[in-house]
């Protein structure tokens, strides 16, 4: 009985261990791919709004003046950052064409999808 009791608990023990590996394996390779993501998007001038305000959500823009996580959801909510802003900092950093700026359907895509950040 001891033996049967100490058997399930280490083969407990061992498979919250690997999923919990799993799971922080499984993390660093969306993190990598989003990193692999940006270089081919660049290229191909195919950032959505979505990608934007993921990078942006993320820190990808901080070097260009926009904040990130929560602070960038403060920050747009208090209109001290707008989708141009985005936009703009994605055009200088060769990540959008400039062109960009001049498209509202895009600019309002960015508003929606930094809006919908925050309701998560």
């Amino acid at each position: 009985m001891k033996r049967s009791l100490i058997a399930g608990l280490s083969v407990l023990l061992l498979s919250a261990v690997t999923a919990t590996a799993a799971h922080a394996e499984t993390r660093i390779d969306q993190e990598l791919s989003m990193i692999q993501l940006v270089p081919s998007q660049v290229l191909n001038n195919t950032l959505t709004p979505s990608d934007l305000a993921n990078l942006a959500y993320r820190g990808y823009l901080r070097d260009q003046g926009i904040s990130s996580y929560s602070q960038l959801i403060y920050d747009y909510k208090a209109g001290r950052v707008h989708a141009k802003d985005i936009v703009q900092a994605a055009i200088v950093t060769n990540r959008l064409p400039a062109s960009t700026l001049n498209d509202r359907g895009y600019l309002n895509a960015v508003n929606l999808q930094i809006s919908g950040i925050d309701s998560h």
